[in-house]
Formats: structure tokens, sequence, C-alpha cells
């Protein structure tokens, strides 16, 4: 008897756990997730979005958001900030002596930056504490690192390009471009590529930094930054343009042409290109020959790169709109408004596990989670409530009170009490036998 009731009460444990099914938020982890610049996600942000807390930084931001393991940092005029991305509530920061203007990258839980003092910065990602700096740039940073191959690759506004240790931010390879450039650095296919201030386009070695090739727009210049896909670099430019270059020779595959700027960097998923125009337009393009498949008109310019999660694609205006649309149609299925005035200007956004998080050049920043179950989202439009604004921020230097990343957990419960009424009945019937 003592042993039957045992393998019960194991049969109950067992399904239990296996009943108990953990989410994990995926990271983004840099400027557009990934060393390519993608923009793509597979954790669903499904619309209608609810938003979930507001943050008032304190300062100024060009930054787009990244989070890793739960903590989303964000750069602003006063240093790099870091904050709990369930409550908004700021976990550290660290103070510089120059704008960062950029997303910063993290990667073994090294949070990496150049910032406008000319210094390029590695902390620790747990309490922001410093690890190195190199100051061997003559001009500071505006652009977004990318990390990979055990270097961080950076990009000053003094022309030169160069690759750091990430141990120890000693230069592996520095590389004289000649040219400023805003335009942060995409990897894939052996290169490094990003634009110039001067119009060109330049892909860099990956290992060793030198030139591959460079392409020349014509363009006054590039402020849009590159993604690399399927052996093809998409980048925006201020003529008005998007083109489409071979990463192997450099050469043109297609250009396809709006009536103003293109300083949205291009995303890229399932052979379509995403982009937004300072004409007040987002675009649809196929990769492979540059036609438009669908054109979506909004009520403001678009500067920031959009987000890609599954079918839906997020991006923000300069007249402060987020919008969802559905990446095969251009269909609006939800926009939010977040309430600043038509001078400012939303960064590019950001999405880890049902959340979607984007910040405004005042220094604001927006949390909203996504709706579970949703097959056919919603048309919505949103405002955020004024209660929902954490306090303003205060320096701290608390460290996490957990740093790994935090799986939820999901429980199937009719399934797990029919398996335990089972199992009950299994019990009783062999108690009647006895």
């Amino acid at each position: 008897m003592g042993n039957y009731r045992m393998i019960i009460i194991s049969l109950v444990f067992v399904s239990m756990l296996t009943l108990i099914t953990p989410v994990y938020a995926a990271d983004w982890s840099m400027f557009k997730n990934d060393i390519s610049r993608s923009g793509y996600t597979g954790d669903t942000v499904n619309p209608p979005l609810t938003l979930k807390w507001t943050k008032d930084l304190g300062f100024e931001t060009d930054s787009s958001p990244v989070i890793v393991n739960n903590v989303l940092y964000i750069g602003t005029t006063f240093g790099i900030h870091a904050l709990d991305i369930l409550s908004g509530n700021e976990i550290w920061r660290y103070h510089t002596n120059g704008f960062v203007k950029s997303a910063p990258a993290v990667a073994n839980d090294v949070v990496y930056f150049g910032a406008n003092d000319r210094k390029f910065y590695a902390l620790n990602a747990k309490d922001g504490t410093l690890l190195w700096t190199n100051d061997a740039a003559l001009d500071g940073y505006t652009t977004s690192a990318a990390v990979t191959n055990n270097m961080v690759y950076a990009m000053p506004k003094d022309g030169s390009f160069y690759a750091f240790d990430i141990m120890n931010g000693k230069i592996i390879w520095s590389t004289l471009i000649g040219k400023a450039s805003e335009s942060s650095p995409a990897v894939g296919e052996g290169i490094i590529a990003f634009g110039t201030d001067s119009g060109d386009i330049v892909a860099l070695d990956v290992s060793t930094g030198k030139e591959k090739w460079h392409y020349n727009t014509g363009a006054i210049e590039i402020k849009s930054s590159p993604v690399i896909a399927d052996g093809t670099l998409f980048v925006g430019s201020n003529d008005g343009s998007v083109y489409a270059i071979t990463t192997d020779k450099g050469a043109l595959k297609w250009k396809y042409s709006t009536s103003n700027n293109v300083e949205s960097s291009p995303s890229v998923r399932n052979g379509v290109v995403y982009f937004g125009s300072t004409d007040s337009n987002f675009f649809a393009l196929d990769a492979l020959t540059g036609n438009a498949i669908w054109k979506f008109p909004n009520s403001g310019s678009v500067l920031s790169g959009p987000a890609i999660s599954n079918d839906i694609v997020y991006f923000g205006t300069r007249n402060n709109f987020i919008y969802a649309l559905d990446a095969n149609s251009g269909k609006t299925l939800w926009k939010n408004s977040t309430g600043q005035n038509d001078k400012d200007y939303i960064t590019s956004p950001a999405i880890s596990g049902n959340m979607l998080f984007a910040a405004t050049h005042s220094g604001l920043l927006f949390a909203y989670s996504g709706t579970v179950g949703v097959s056919t989202p919603a048309v919505k439009e949103t405002t955020p409530l004024p209660a929902a604004q954490t306090a303003s921020p205060t320096v701290t230097t608390v460290k996490p009170s957990q740093t790994k990343e935090s799986p939820g957990f999901e429980f199937e419960f009719p399934v797990l009490v029919l398996l335990m009424l089972a199992v009950i009945g299994m019990y009783r019937m062999h108690s009647k036998k006895k």
C-alpha cells in the first residue's frame, strides 16, 4: 500500500512539472536587435497594446532601448541608464561627460557604448561599474556599436573606425575612413558596412578592417544605418532613396526613390524591406526587385527604424505616434499617441517577450504589453495615463535583484485537474479492492 501511494504521489508531481511551461523573453541586445540590423525578433507582441508604465528619464535621448536579462539600457545626455523592464524602476545609471546618442550593445554582462566625450566605454551590466575605456578617438561617438568575434566595432565622428578587444578595450585594428558618419555599422557576409556624411557606402573586411569596396550614392549624406540580408545591403539616403547593394562586389542591384530624406534604418524580413521616410510615408519593398508592395501614409516623418514581430511591423513618427502595421498588407492594426508636441520624435522601438519599448527625444520612455491569445489584431488608439507614470529618476547604484533572465510560468489547469482526478480515481478503486 505504501509503495502504491508513493507511485501516485510521484505521478502527480511529474504531471505538474510537465505542465509548467517556462516562457522566456528573447533579448534585444543592440541597435536593431542583431549585428546584421535586421530589426526582427521571434517574440510575439500582438496588438492592441496596453501601456504598462512610463518613465521620465530626466534627460534628452536619441538612443534606442536595448533589453537583456529583463533589464533595459538606454543612453541620454547624462550617460547610460539601466531600468527594470517590468516596473520601469531605475537600477543604476552611469554619468559620462558627453551625450550618449547611440544605442548601447550588451554582450556577456557588459554594456558597450561611445559618447560625445570622445571615449568608448565598457560597463558591468549588473551594477554599472566601469570596466574599461578607450580614448583614442579625436571626436565623439554618435553611432551604435556592434559586438561579435570577440571584438566590439565602433566608429567616432573623426573619420576612423575601430575594432576593440572586448576584454580590455585595446585596439585590434583601426582604419581611417576619412569621412564622418552617423550611420551605425551592420555586420554580415564577411563585411562590416556603413554610410558616411559624404554619401558613400563603405564595406570593410570584418577581420582585418581593410576596405573591400565603397559605393557613392551622390547624396549629400547618409544618416540611415544599413541592414544586411541574403547577400544584399539595404540603406536609406538623404537623396530620398533606398539602395540595394551586393555585399560581395558593392554593385547596385536597385534603387527606390521617395519624395524626401530616408533617415529611417531599414529592416528586412521574409524578402521584404521595411522603412519610413520624412515624406510621412512608410514603405514595404520587394527585396529582390525593389518594387513597392505597399505604402502607408501617416501624419508624421518617420525617423525610427522599424521593429518586426512575426507579421507585425512597429515604428514611431516625429509627431509621436507609434504604429503597428500588418507586414503583409500595410493595414493599421493599432496606433498610440505618446502625447508630446510635434517637434518631439520617437526613436527606434525595441521588443522583448510580450513587451514593446519606445523612447521620445524629450526623454520619456514607454513600455507596452501585447494582448495574449489574439489571432486577428484589432485597430485601437490609446493615450498614456498620467497615473501610470513613475517618479523622476534618482542616482542609484542598486544591483538588480535578479541578473539572469527569469522565465514566466503558464499552468495548463484544465489538463492538470483532469490528470489529478484520474489519479485520485485510480487510488480509490485500488482502495476498494483492498
